[in-house]
């Protein structure tokens, strides 16, 4: 005759003290409470599923009252008439519920802010914070198309769709942002990749959209430039009456002459001159190419930093906002004094400063009689585009520092006669 099991009780529970060894108390149906030598109580559930005995940890005493102990074995042992096997029903949790865990990580927002530290090896500082931006304005924002509204931001990348991404496009273009559209679509390109090779998703949905279909065939964005010599005198002298504040006053005087990107003119730190070779070394942190550049100086623009230093408002930016001493003048001053002086986006920008360098300088190559006699790849070391072979491009910067010497030379004296009408 089987032995009937007598059924626990919470008395008989509380007054368990533990032994020299491991004993269990039953309490029927394979429920068992096992009392450890250091006084641990833990619940456990004996079954058998496909000829095999099983054990299943339910909890310890008193987290796991004796009710709730119970509760469990009842649950478990309807799963096992169902012919599921609890103890592999809980790994099988463990694994859903680690995926779900994932999904809640993995969120397009956590992601691409994995790409976006990740890239800022690949770019300039500058152009880091501006991804930065972008990423604030047009990826992580909501968007508003035709009555509806979407966000991805916080939507696991695996379940974000390409009528998200498409949604987002046309929103942007919808509001006029046509090229803005274009530049997030090869961000989310980006992304998506880094997505991939991390093997946070398995395939670059981005592939799939035709841009062409989605913003229309892009138009090439040119910067507006002005060549025509009275254009440029008129500018000139405007830029000398310029009236704002000192920094920008200075700023705006030595970028015709130096025709750098705007970020590197208003970032330029007195560490980075040097009076007595008259160079720039802009370290490649700061440079688009993420390589270090040196610039040889014109005599008008050592004139100018020389007067700066007399008047030296920053330690460390020559261009020192007239705010916070401490910091440079911003991305958008330049653009506003440009603005100002009566001169609209559409034509001017600081950057056409070195479109106007590029027309000149290669108009007046060969000439013979106003020509400078510089080579095509002068002008574009001083322009400091990335020359796509590596030997040839250590070599240039071995070799023309001299060569972009002189084109910067002649360039400041072309500048100057325009100026004064010669």
């Amino acid at each position: 005759m089987a032995r009937i099991t007598e059924p626990l009780n919470d008395t008989k529970i509380r007054t368990s003290k533990p032994k020299d060894k491991e004993y269990k108390l039953f309490d029927g149906g394979g429920l068992y409470l096992s009392v450890t030598p250091k006084g641990g109580k833990w619940w456990r559930l004996k079954y058998f599923f496909n000829a095999k005995e099983n054990r299943l940890s339910l909890g310890t005493y008193p987290t796991v009252s004796l009710k709730q102990a119970r509760k469990q074995r009842d649950e478990l042992k309807e799963l096992i008439s169902q012919g599921i096997d609890p103890s592999q029903k809980r790994k099988d949790d463990k694994v859903t519920n680690q995926a779900i865990e994932a999904k809640k990580e993995n969120t397009f927002y956590n992601i691409s802010q994995k790409w976006h530290t990740s890239y800022k090896s690949n770019v300039s500082e500058n152009y880091h914070r501006k991804l930065s931006k972008a990423l604030d304005n047009y990826l992580y924002a909501t968007h508003e198309l035709n009555g509806k509204k979407l966000s991805i931001k916080d939507k696991p990348i695996d379940e974000v769709t390409r009528k998200d991404i498409i949604f987002i496009l046309e929103a942007l273009k919808d509001r006029g942002l046509q090229e803005t559209a274009n530049r997030t679509a090869v961000m989310l390109q980006q992304i998506f990749r880094y997505a991939v090779t991390h093997e946070y998703i398995p395939h670059n949905i981005i592939f799939d959209i035709d841009k062409k279909v989605v913003l229309g065939i892009r138009k090439q964005n040119n910067y507006p430039t002005i060549t025509d010599p009275k254009e440029i005198k008129n500018l000139l002298l405007a830029i000398d009456n310029y009236n704002g504040d000192y920094s920008t006053q200075k700023a705006l005087q030595v970028l015709p002459y130096l025709f750098v990107r705007n970020s590197n003119l208003r970032l330029m730190e007195w560490t980075e001159l040097d009076f007595e070779k008259n160079e720039w070394n802009i370290p490649k942190e700061k440079m688009k190419t993420k390589e270090a550049f040196i610039l040889p100086l014109p005599h008008q623009v050592v004139t100018i930093l020389k007067e700066i230093k007399e008047n030296q408002m920053s330690n460390k930016y020559v261009f020192a906002s007239s705010v916070y001493k401490d910091r440079a003048i911003s991305d958008n001053t330049l653009i506003l004094a440009l603005r100002r002086l009566g001169y609209t986006k559409e034509q001017l920008v600081p950057h056409s400063f070195r479109s106007i360098f590029s027309t000149i300088a290669n108009t007046y190559a060969n000439d013979p009689q106003k020509g400078h006699g510089y080579t095509s790849e002068v002008i574009e070391a001083l322009l400091a585009h990335k020359e796509p072979n590596k030997v040839k491009s250590a070599y240039n910067r071995a070799t023309y520092i001299e060569a972009m010497r002189g084109l910067i030379e002649w360039y400041g004296n072309y500048l100057d006669e325009v100026k004064n009408g010669k």
